[in-house]
């Protein structure tokens, strides 16, 4: 079971999966915010929903800094079978879509932020790597503020068999290597890309960057040479994204 601090991540499986948060815990003190929405909505679905007693002092506030405004238990999101992530590709060539694949990416901040990322840009699935991966955590979901509810994820034991798949289903594959002599920036918009991310430290292994079908670097414009992982999936999401 899960424990969320951020409301708008409880709205968000209140409104995909509501039999899966089993009780939400407000502070009486907090009027105003995010919170009044979420032991609304929860209510309505006759979620069980606690009230904390406003009270003053030193504890007290010991105790609001610990916890917040609220929390919700919620039970941890499932991953979907790889095809099914699949099965949302569209049969018009004008409704080209974008999916992502993450090699050990093991932050589970950087793995939330994404989450995020992939809700904003409409991306279709996420690949996820069952070793040495961050789990899909309460810090993940928190994170994400509602990118874990909205987005189909899949874990796969083997990377490289997957991106294989993702080919069989028309997608191209598109790792992303410091060392390439391609710009993301040059890339058309005219198939499904499956964009696939490397690890923080080391990047994409070896097998995985012979396995895509275009390797592309993220040239740095201004001093500053290197993004972390999450900061670099929002430029390529923008890159592709913004034809």
């Amino acid at each position: 079971m899960l424990e969320l601090r951020n409301p708008h991540s409880v709205l968000a499986a209140l409104a995909v999966r509501p039999k899966a948060v089993r009780s939400v815990r407000v502070s009486s003190h907090q009027t105003g915010t995010p919170w009044d929405d979420v032991a609304r909505v929860a209510a309505s679905k006759s979620i069980t929903v606690s009230v904390g007693r406003a009270e003053s002092g030193p504890s007290h506030r010991r105790d609001t800094e610990r916890t917040g405004a609220g929390s919700a238990r919620i039970e941890p999101p499932s991953p979907v079978p790889l095809g099914t992530l699949w099965k949302s590709v569209p049969s018009s060539e004008a409704e080209y879509g974008i999916w992502l694949a993450l090699d050990q990416v093991q932050d589970p901040q950087n793995l939330g932020a994404i989450f995020r990322l992939a809700g904003f840009f409409g991306v279709r699935g996420i690949v996820l790597t069952k070793d040495k991966s961050a789990p899909v955590n309460a810090t993940v979901c928190d994170v994400a503020t509602g990118g874990v509810e909205h987005v189909p994820f899949a874990l796969v034991s083997n990377l490289t068999q997957a991106l294989l798949q993702a080919r069989k289903a028309d997608l191209w594959t598109l790792g992303t290597c410091e060392r390439s002599d391609s710009s993301i920036r040059d890339v058309r918009a005219d198939r499904h890309w499956l964009l696939v991310m490397g690890n923080e430290g080391d990047g994409l292994r070896r097998l995985t960057r012979k396995t895509c079908d275009s390797l592309v670097s993220l040239p740095a414009i201004g001093r500053v040479p290197s993004l972390n992982v999450a900061a670099a999936t929002s430029a390529c999401l923008t890159a592709l994204t913004m034809k």
